[in-house]
């Protein structure tokens, strides 16, 4: 197998990696394009140096020639500083014409890397259909079947490799419309990205190959021919000659296993097709879901009022452990003022009428190692540990157990009045403002704007009723 620096100049690819690289690209995909018009890859000199001159017309900036280190300031000397490199790298080629007249020439290796550079930048769609109709139609024809090999064999295997390439290639773009999908965007920027990727993949390749381009639509058809083609052994032995012939093979034994393997890994591939759509549909449906979840989560306003504060209690019971005799609005936001007089808001949906399922699973009991098993005392301790700290909760009974012995002998107290030496005692407050407006609860609160400052802590007073 040959290398690719032995089709191609050493420093063929010298002029894209310096630091004009991108004025480079401009002129290659330039001078390809002026030859379009032309019969063959060729074109005079002054043509070519015209066009690029247009194209530097409009630059200021100087421009040096790395290996001569001479400065080029006007358009028409950049171009030939271009052309020279170019020459120079193995790009282009000069040929003297019938009236003395230089032509450029590009040499025949230089071509299909050009187009591949304009695929690559034009991003050009592949229609997956039409790449299996021209496999089924070469499989069909009754009059290609004279010369199998060269007209049907050769050009089923070379399409077979575009479409796994090009599958492979859709792949590999939403593995990297994903990457790009970071933690650090906003939601903004996830919406974008989605909407892009929704554009250029979701609604047209990932689409088309699932709906109007089905690349499963003639594929037993296919596979058909292919057993078809082996089971007939005039076909063989024609396809055998045939490619004695195209691939310079002698050895007519090793002509017959190649085209007996090229026919095998066409079938492998159309039988294997449905594992690489399968690895497609489960990326797709990843970024889907990742993209629509990031979203969703940085859109929410405040609906969700539950998850905020259980994160503000949650924040609240840190800062208790964190110090016993630390102010606990130290540094705080006002809005933290307010928060024990936010209320519940109550709605019934279609889950509210649903019972909630319980499944069990039953399994061995692997019995537990004799330094695991507690002493009965060790029991009863482990008891009383939890039975305390189930008391030192702050639970909705626990609350309106407390709130219940306050209001033994009265029937509505302050909110200043209760006890206030700690946080401990400034987060019950909370609580029980919070709890307040449960109906089954033995109280109910009564808010005012007052606001009152007790111990180092400050809250908009409450009156405590019972009910």
């Amino acid at each position: 197998m040959k290398n690719l620096f032995e089709c191609l100049p050493d420093d063929f690819f010298k002029p894209l990696t310096g630091k004009y690289k991108r004025e480079y690209a401009d002129c290659i995909q330039l001078i390809f394009n002026t030859f379009k018009a032309e019969i063959s890859y060729g074109i005079s000199r002054e043509i070519l140096v015209s066009a690029l001159e247009g194209y530097f017309e409009y630059d200021d900036h100087e421009m040096v020639l790395e290996d001569e280190d001479t400065v080029l300031f006007d358009a028409r000397a950049k171009a030939n500083g271009v052309i020279k490199t170019l020459r120079d790298t193995g790009w282009i080629e000069y040929e003297q014409g019938d009236n003395h007249q230089i032509n450029v020439l590009l040499f025949e290796y230089t071509v299909p890397v050009i187009e591949s550079f304009q695929r690559i930048i034009k991003e050009e769609e592949t229609e997956y259909q039409g790449i299996i109709s021209q496999i089924h139609a070469a499989l069909q024809n009754k009059e290609l079947y004279a010369r199998p090999y060269e007209l049907i064999l050769k050009g089923v295997s070379e399409n077979t490799e575009r479409l796994i390439s090009e599958l492979k290639k859709l792949n590999a773009s939403i593995k990297r419309h994903m990457e790009r999908q970071t933690s650090e965007m906003g939601a903004a920027q996830v919406l974008e990205h989605f909407f892009d990727y929704h554009k250029n993949i979701g609604s047209k390749a990932y689409l088309r190959m699932k709906t109007s381009e089905n690349i499963s639509y003639f594929r037993s058809a296919i596979i058909s021919k292919l057993e078809e083609i082996l089971s007939n052994q005039d076909i063989m032995e024609g396809a055998v000659s045939g490619y004695m012939e195209i691939e310079q093979i002698t050895e007519r034994e090793e002509a017959y296993d190649l085209v007996l393997s090229l026919i095998l890994d066409v079938k492998s591939v159309f039988y294997r097709l449905d594992e690489i759509i399968e690895e497609i549909d489960r990326k797709h449906t990843r970024y889907l879901k990742n993209a629509v979840m990031r979203a969703k989560f940085l859109l929410s306003t405040g609906n969700n009022m539950e998850g905020k504060i259980l994160r503000i209690l949650d924040y609240l019971a840190q800062e208790l452990n964190t110090s016993e005799n630390q102010n606990i609005y130290e540094d705080s936001k006002a809005d933290l003022l307010k928060l024990f007089q936010i209320y519940p808001q109550n709605f019934i949906d279609d889950e509210s009428l649903r019972a909630v399922s319980v499944t069990k699973k039953l399994g061995i009991v692997e019995d537990l190692e004799e330094g695991m098993i507690l002493t009965e005392e060790e029991r009863e301790l482990y008891k009383e540990a939890l039975k305390e700290k189930n008391r030192n909760r702050f639970s909705r009974n626990n609350i309106d157990s407390y709130v219940s012995e306050l209001l033994t002998e009265q029937g509505s107290m302050k909110a200043s009045a209760l006890p206030l030496e700690s946080k401990r005692d400034m987060i019950r407050i909370i609580y029980i403002s919070l709890y307040g407006n449960n109906r089954s609860n033995c109280y109910r609160v009564e808010r005012s704007n007052l606001l009152v400052q007790k111990n180092g802590f400050h809250f908009h007073d409450f009156k405590i009723v019972k009910v």
